[in-house]
């Protein structure tokens, strides 16, 4: 098995991705994260991140310092084995790295959440092959951390961050399709929502900014 120290250290590593997004606000002249704290289906799904992601953290921390943490929120047996555990650890650092890549890719067209502002389009890199690369990576990530560590804890982690995304990458669709009309439909047309071969070509920079 390898070490329950190895997925911690590898999500702090990916926390450099709030290094990055600060590095941005100073560019823009405001933080790119447009998730608020209202009662908007947005914000809810903004806040559902958080918890999400805040649990899914200490979680992997307590196991960590305790090894019997696992069986005691509802191990599943079934998915306990090394070579699970280690495909889980390499599906988890892909996915780091994916968001990490699609982050940078974005430059200044970097928003968490919708952005009512008009950002520019971006459709190189891996924005060729997935619509959504940093939605893609952090299912990678939640992915490998539950085959890492089957439980019921990371289990309801994984499938709320599928709900959630799904809700996001939807909301954005219409949004993106409201700022940016045609270009953004031909794009939508060429690239899949999360992985495969692009379609045909587009025009210029049309693509998705807000990921």
């Amino acid at each position: 098995m390898p070490s329950p120290w190895f997925p911690v250290a590898i999500l702090v590593v990916v926390a450099t991705f709030a290094l990055l997004t600060r590095r941005v606000a100073r560019r823009i002249g405001h933080s790119p994260n447009r998730f608020g704290t209202g009662d908007t289906a947005h914000d809810f799904v903004g806040r559902v991140y958080r918890v999400s992601g805040g649990i899914l953290f200490v979680f992997l921390v307590a196991r960590a310092i305790s090894p019997g943490v696992d069986a005691a929120v509802g191990s599943i047996p079934a998915l306990v084995h090394s070579g699970m555990a280690w495909l889980g650890l390499g599906i988890l650092t892909l996915g780091s790295g994916v968001i990490l890549a699609a982050q940078a890719g974005m430059g200044t067209s970097w928003r968490i959440g919708l952005d009512p502002e008009r950002t520019g389009l971006v459709t190189t890199r891996l924005f060729a092959w997935s619509r959504n690369p940093t939605f893609l990576g952090t299912m990678a990530v939640v992915l490998g951390a539950f085959l890492v560590a089957p439980t019921a804890v990371t289990g309801i982690v994984l499938t709320a961050a599928w709900v959630g995304f799904s809700i996001q990458i939807r909301m954005e669709e219409e949004h993106l399709h409201r700022i940016h009309g045609p270009a953004y439909d031909r794009y939508r047309a060429a690239v899949p929502r999360w992985i495969g071969l692009p379609g045909r070509r587009t025009e210029g920079h049309a693509g998705p900014a807000i990921l």
